[in-house]
């Protein structure tokens, strides 16, 4: 049994016997405007076909589920060849365009892909998009924690040597060690984070100039 809440402490919202899953694909972003969704597509016991939608909170997520629901239904009689990948509003399929809400799918299925096959249809841009936006925004959380901090340090630590040694000094000396080496990783991680930005930037550059000589002259 499939079942859906929006918390493990939630009322379960939705349940469907996986023996009813016949398809369980990826949803197109513009279908909905929104990024992560799948649809769980069902047959009831008069064959009528039902579709769930589902977002998940990330690409990683979304990857996830789809593997272990497919491999739960892999042995299901009567999966779908194919399916919409966008979802039918104002009275058609965003992907396909075409009216009948039971119009066959345009695209086909990936019912036997799981995740780890070489064939499983992720996406590296999407996750790379991901990875960039987290290392982005705790850049300053990670600059002020660990590198503004470090002159304040330093004195303190040249002060400490006028005063007499002590035997907590080799403790001492072993802590600020390890702080030097985490400042030096962090130190490490902002350049990258750095560099990734002017990438970004120069292909963002890149794909304007390429888009504008698409444009014809009027």
């Amino acid at each position: 049994m499939l079942s859906y809440a929006k918390t493990p402490d939630w009322q379960t919202r939705s349940s469907v016997p996986i023996q009813c899953v016949c398809a369980v694909e990826r949803v197109d972003e513009n279908a909905f405007q929104l990024q992560n969704v799948m649809q769980v597509i069902t047959r009831d016991p008069e064959g009528q076909l039902h579709t769930m939608y589902l977002q998940c909170k990330n690409v990683n997520e979304l990857n996830q589920w789809l593997s272990a629901i497919r491999k739960a239904s892999i042995y299901n009689e009567r999966m779908l060849p194919s399916f919409h990948p966008g979802a039918h509003r104002g009275n058609k399929w965003t992907c396909c365009l075409q009216s009948e809400r039971s119009a066959l799918g345009c695209s086909r299925t990936h019912s036997a892909v799981t995740l780890g096959d070489w064939s499983d249809p992720l996406d590296p841009d999407a996750e790379a998009q991901t990875i960039y936006k987290e290392l982005l925004q705790g850049r300053d959380k990670l600059r002020k924690q660990y590198l503004e901090t470090e002159e304040t340090e330093d004195a303190a630590q040249e002060e400490s040597t006028v005063k007499q040694r002590k035997p907590s000094d080799r403790v001492g000396a072993s802590v600020q060690g390890r702080n030097e080496r985490v400042r030096a990783v962090a130190s490490r991680l902002l350049d990258m984070v750095l560099d990734l930005e002017r990438a970004h930037a120069s292909f963002q550059h890149r794909e304007t100039e390429e888009a504008s000589s698409l444009i014809l002259p009027s």
